[in-house]
């Protein structure tokens, strides 16, 4: 067992989002491994005037890898004083690394004024989510090259990530995946019971989950899904996600297609103890996305070994085994949609894709980085 001690600085529970859930899991693995873990967090992660949600905070009373005894929440992303305090916690807990989560250029100052202070006494790692963000501005590049340019180390969760880093910086990479989100199977739910539960009278189900943002591209399934009821017309599309942007766009191009008899619109946060319906009535599920690097929605599919359709974009084509975990397609037209999704409910009954999917995945998630952050800690 390792003898070292690792501090994450990153947004945990209550915080929500795939952020939360990386903390959580990384929290879990290390400590699983040995290494003695603290958390310093964030006291405000966004103002509220840049949050398009209703709220930041996860209501959920089932927390995944509950810690919040070792959690401190320190950082206000807008005041550079907690900055400060921070670095002072983390100096104080005598790490011997610091794994900073970096997904989005805005925590750039914040981020790299943390790292700097504390390098002089440990090592500095940064776990690089995405280079830049999804809907890029005109700083991104720069504000995130100045804060990695600190790191002693990096961890990816893709090669897509990987490439990216490396083009950029020479230095130690550690490529992993994100983990297989397998935290929310309570065993509450048959495929049957689940379709109770959402009221789903359709012998088939597509599935789009998650946060509903531009880049997602629900738009692009909604359109796809009115060609695809002429051959598979006892289908239902479940959509299941609280919107980031306006929810009108949606129901109007819903109606506007004249699929809302056979559309389920659920437009809220998903609490972890309600998740497991949504995937169990599902044949399959569609990430229809114009950008990417990876997803953790794709991760929580696979945990109910639900075979996924993608677009080739970012890393997501690397966490796929293509005609057999799902199918990837080149991009997100109408066409390339309506194939993919149909190719996938054609042969739900001809391919075991639970099996491929659990053959897939446990070679997956972070449990082989120690002997990574082991080598960095000692170099």
């Amino acid at each position: 067992m390792p003898d070292k001690k690792i501090v994450l600085v990153g947004p945990a529970y209550p915080y929500r989002g795939g952020q939360a859930l990386v903390e959580a899991y990384l929290f879990h693995m290390l400590t699983t491994l040995g290494y003695d873990c603290n958390t310093v967090s964030y006291k405000l992660l966004y103002p509220s005037v840049f949050f398009p949600g209703t709220t930041q905070y996860d209501k959920s009373p089932m927390v995944p890898f509950e810690h919040k005894d070792k959690i401190k929440f320190i950082i206000n992303s807008i005041n550079p004083f907690t900055w400060l305090k921070a670095a002072r916690e983390i100096k104080r807990l005598k790490p011997d690394g610091v794994i900073f989560v970096w997904w989005m250029p805005f925590f750039g100052p914040c981020l790299s004024t943390i790292a700097r202070l504390v390098k002089k006494h440990t090592k500095v790692f940064f776990l690089v989510e995405n280079y830049v963000s999804h809907e890029k501005r005109w700083f991104d590049h720069a504000s995130t090259k100045q804060t990695l340019k600190i790191a002693d180390a990096f961890i990816s969760e893709s090669k897509y990530i990987t490439d990216q880093v490396s083009a950029a910086f020479d230095k130690p990479i550690y490529q992993a995946t994100l983990p297989i989100f397998d935290y929310y199977d309570l065993k509450r739910y048959t495929k049957e019971t689940a379709r109770d539960f959402l009221n789903i009278k359709t012998k088939q189900v597509v599935l789009f989950f998650g946060l509903i943002r531009p880049y997602k591209g629900l738009d692009k399934l909604i359109v796809a899904f009115k060609e695809l009821l002429k051959t598979d017309p006892d289908t239902t599309l479940l959509i299941a996600g609280e919107c980031y942007e306006d929810e009108k766009k949606y129901t109007d191009l819903i109606t506007e297609q004249g699929i809302a008899d056979k559309t389920i619109f659920i437009n809220k946060f998903i609490p972890n103890e309600d998740v497991e319906p949504y995937f169990k009535a599902a044949n399959l599920i569609c990430l229809p996305y114009q950008s990417g690097t990876q997803s953790a929605i794709l991760m929580l599919a696979y945990a109910f070994k639900l075979p996924v359709v993608v677009t080739n974009v970012g890393g997501l084509a690397e966490l796929m085994e293509d005609g057999k975990t799902g199918k990837v397609i080149k991009d997100n037209s109408k066409e390339n949609l309506i194939a993919g999704i149909s190719e996938v409910l054609h042969n739900k009954d001809v391919i075991n894709y639970a099996e491929n999917i659990q053959n897939l995945v446990h070679e997956m998630g972070y449990s082989n980085m120690g002997s990574f952050i082991d080598k960095v800690l000692n170099s």
